[in-house]
């Protein structure tokens, strides 16, 4: 995904590694449903639209162009954190990446200027969540809301 005008309507960034060997998902939409987003975000936000792939849960929620996404992955093996910052580094060469504290095992920001944030977090070794808040303002201001969402999220896997 690169940062862009219309930033809601990128498919938020995934690490390569996550892909390959998942357990079944956990539903997105059942681990931040939609009074989470109102309730993170302050206003008014569309229902989610769940997708469902190899074993990986996306939730999205949408109101003119910006989006709130939840993903969810059950990893089957450790994940290499160092790599995949650097394969979403790469990805998105403007972003900026920032540790998250209190998060998880292991957690942290990946900032995309004129497009808002997206927040990863390694919860043990198996569960991978990732909120990402695009197009409702620059990281700074939306931090607090992909925060507070993960938060409501890791209490519920």
């Amino acid at each position: 995904m690169a940062a862009s005008s219309t930033p809601a309507a990128s498919k938020p960034a995934s690490p390569s590694a996550v892909a390959s060997g998942l357990h079944a998902p956990v539903s997105a939409c059942a681990v931040v449903t939609k009074a989470d987003v109102v309730q993170a975000m302050g206003f008014a936000i569309g229902n989610g639209e769940e997708q469902a792939e190899d074993a990986t849960s996306t939730c999205s929620y949408a109101k003119h162009q910006g989006m709130v996404s939840v993903m969810v992955q059950r990893l089957q093996k450790k994940m290499n954190i160092e790599a995949e910052v650097a394969a979403l580094r790469t990805s998105i060469p403007d972003s900026a990446v920032r540790e998250a504290t209190g998060l998880g095992k292991r957690a942290f920001f990946l900032d995309i200027p004129g497009a808002g944030t997206q927040l990863y977090v390694i919860k043990g070794d198996s569960d991978f969540l990732m909120v990402s808040v695009l197009g409702f303002g620059e990281a700074a201001r939306v931090s607090p809301a992909a925060e507070a969402l993960a938060r409501k999220a890791l209490g519920r896997l």
